[in-house]
């Protein structure tokens, strides 16, 4: 490991950076939660900024050498992914997720013990182990007043109920094919040597 910054880093990177793999994220397959297809369409082809002459690659998936890449081989191993015949291992494919630091017993990740293995199925609580998107159980709780008895003439008596509106524009939240936080898309680049 020279100085500066140690192999295995992984880092942000705001450049457009093509992917290599270019294939769709297939770790997810052995997981209740797999990948949802690719979205059609193409990425400009652009160039690498010199990432790998400088020593860093995408987080794409893609599967290298151990013996060409000894030094990352060293730091992840077949944590992502292992190939007997070809002496080869996988990158961490970050593409389209957010990444959670390790809990490590510090008890802020209250389902660490149900995560699924980097490498699909089992159950592992490791660096690199997946985890499916949920919502918190949750419920709610509303007031309702009981309108007093119906007149003669068909009027209620009483308060009436309303509630928000559940469609844009005036929904109180937006809604989408998935739970999301606020995010900017950048690129995941890990240190290789």
């Amino acid at each position: 490991m020279s100085a500066g910054v140690p192999v295995g880093s992984v880092c942000p990177f705001a450049g457009q950076v093509h992917p290599v793999s270019g294939h769709r994220n297939d770790v997810w397959r052995a997981t209740s939660c797999e990948a949802n297809e690719p979205v059609p369409g193409e990425l400009a082809e652009s160039p690498l900024n010199h990432l790998e002459a400088r020593g860093w690659m995408l987080c794409d998936g893609r599967w290298l050498s151990a013996d060409g890449y000894p030094e990352l081989f060293a730091v992840i191993g077949r944590l992502y992914g292992w190939e007997e015949s070809g002496a080869r291992f996988r990158l961490p494919d970050y593409r389209g997720l957010f990444l959670r630091g390790f809990d490590a017993g510090a008890g802020m990740d209250p389902d660490a013990d149900q995560r699924s293995a980097p490498t699909g199925g089992n159950v592992a609580n490791v660096v690199g182990s997946l985890q499916c998107d949920a919502l918190q159980d949750h419920t709610h709780h509303y007031d309702v007043v009981a309108p007093a008895a119906v007149s003669q003439s068909g009027q209620a008596a009483g308060t009436a109920v309303t509630s928000k509106p559940t469609t844009a524009p005036d929904a109180p939240a937006r809604t989408s094919s998935e739970t999301r936080a606020r995010n900017i898309a950048v690129n995941y680049i890990i240190k290789f040597r």
